[in-house]
C-alpha cells in the first residue's frame, strides 16, 4: 500500500497536525522500533525522549516539540481509524474461485469473495460483501449476514446463522455437536442427539481455533458485539450477552448465561448452568461454580469476591512463616502434645 501524507492522517484521526502536512507516511510503528518513514504511535509521553527527532509521532496533546507529528487527546483510540489505511489485507477480490464448490441452490450476495477449496452447501445464503477465505466449509441452510469475514479453514455446520459484520478467525468451528451423553441400564454412554442451532449476532468477533457448540435443542447464542478470544470453548445452549469479552483459553460449560458487558479473563473455567450477571469481571484462572450477581468482580477457585480472595491469598502466603514460628516456640517450651520437653 502506498504512502499517506501526514496531513491526511491528521484529518482521518481527528488530531492536530504539527509540522509538514505533505510528509509521506508508509506505515505505523512502535516506540520499540521507530522509523523515519513511518508514524510512531506513543501513548506514554515519557517514551518520546528515546525516539529520534527525525521520526514523526502520534502522541497526546502538548507533547510534540521539534518534530513532525499529530497530537490527539486519545492517541490509542485513534488507531481504530488509522490502522485500516495501512492494512495490506484489504481489497479481497470479488467472485467465486474455480476451486470452490458452491451448490446451485445457494444465494450469493453482491461483492462476495469465495476462495479456493471452499464448500458452500445446499440452501446456504451469503449476504452482500461476504468474504470466505480458502477451505471454508458452509453447511446446509447456513445464513451469513452482510460484510462477514470468514478466515481460512473455518467450519460453519448446518443451519448456523451469522448476523452482519461477524469476523471469524482461522480454525473456528461453529455448530458441531454439544457434548451430551447419558448412561444406559448397562452403564454405557449413549449420545444425546444434538438438534439445536447456533446463532451469532451482529459485530461478533471470534478468535482462532475457538469452538461454539450447537444446542442440544433450542439455541446457543452469542449476542451482538461480543468478542471471544482464541482457543475458547463455548458449550451447548450457552447465551453470551452483548458486548461481553471472553479472553483466550476460557472454557464455558453447557447452558451458561452471561449478562451484557461482562469480562472473563484468560484460562478461567465456568461450570454448567451457571448464571453470570451483567457487568461481571471474572479474573484469570478462576473457577466459577455458582451464580454471580451483577457488577461483581470474582477470582480464585472456587471463584468468590475478589477482595475476599485477595485477603485469603495474602494470609496463605504467611503460613510457612507461621509454621516456622510454631516450631521454634514448641522447641523452646516443649511440645504440649507430648507433655513437655
Amino acid at each position: 500500500m502506498g504512502a499517506v501524507v501526514l496531513g491526511d492522517i491528521a484529518r482521518i484521526t481527528g488530531g492536530r497536525l504539527i509540522g509538514d502536512a505533505m510528509r509521506p507516511i508508509l506505515g505505523v510503528c512502535s516506540p520499540d522500533d521507530p522509523r523515519d518513514d513511518m508514524l510512531c504511535v506513543v501513548w506514554d509521553r515519557r517514551l518520546l525522549g528515546g525516539i529520534p527527532c527525525c521520526v514523526p509521532v502520534l502522541s497526546d496533546v502538548g507533547s510534540i516539540s521539534g518534530r513532525d507529528g499529530i497530537e490527539h487527546d486519545r492517541p490509542k483510540d485513534s488507531l481504530v481509524k488509522l490502522l485500516p489505511h495501512f492494512d495490506r489485507r484489504r481489497g479481497e477480490p470479488h467472485g467465486i474461485s474455480p476451486g470452490a464448490c458452491v451448490h446451485a441452490s445457494c444465494t450469493i450476495g453482491d461483492e462476495c469473495a469465495i476462495g479456493p477449496g471452499c464448500v458452500v452447501s445446499e440452501g446456504a445464503v451469503l449476504g452482500r460483501g461476504v468474504v470466505l477465505q480458502a477451505n471454508v466449509f458452509v453447511g446446509r441452510g447456513v445464513v451469513i449476514g452482510d460484510r462477514c469475514r470468514i478466515s481460512a479453514s473455518v467450519v460453519l455446520q448446518d443451519f448456523t446463522r451469522l448476523g452482519s459484520g461477524v469476523f471469524l478467525h482461522s480454525g473456528v468451528v461453529v455448530g458441531d455437536d454439544g457434548f451430551g451423553y447419558i448412561q444406559d441400564s448397562d452403564g454405557r454412554r449413549v449420545k444425546i442427539p444434538q438438534i439445536g442451532v447456533v446463532v451469532i449476532e451482529d459485530d461478533v468477533e471470534i478468535g482462532a481455533n475457538s469452538t461454539i457448540d450447537r444446542a442440544t435443542f433450542g439455541v446457543t447464542r452469542i449476542r451482538r458485539g461480543a468478542k471471544i478470544g482464541s482457543l475458547v470453548h463455548v458449550a451447548h445452549n450457552c447465551d453470551i450477552g452483548e458486548d461481553c469479552v471472553v479472553v483466550g483459553f476460557v472454557a464455558i460449560g453447557g447452558s451458561v448465561k452471561m449478562g451484557d458487558m461482562s469480562l472473563v479473563a484468560g484460562q478461567a473455567g465456568i461450570a454448567d448452568h451457571v448464571t453470570i450477571g451483567r457487568g461481571v469481571t471474572v479474573a484469570g484462572r478462576s473457577g466459577v461454580t455458582k451464580n454471580i450477581a451483577d457488577g461483581a468482580t470474582v477470582s480464585g477457585f472456587p471463584a468468590r469476591d475478589h477482595a475476599t480472595e485477595t485477603r485469603f491469598q495474602a494470609s496463605l502466603r504467611r503460613v510457612p512463616d507461621l509454621i516456622e514460628r510454631i516450631k521454634k516456640t514448641e522447641s523452646s517450651i516443649g511440645d504440649p502434645r507430648t507433655g513437655g520437653s
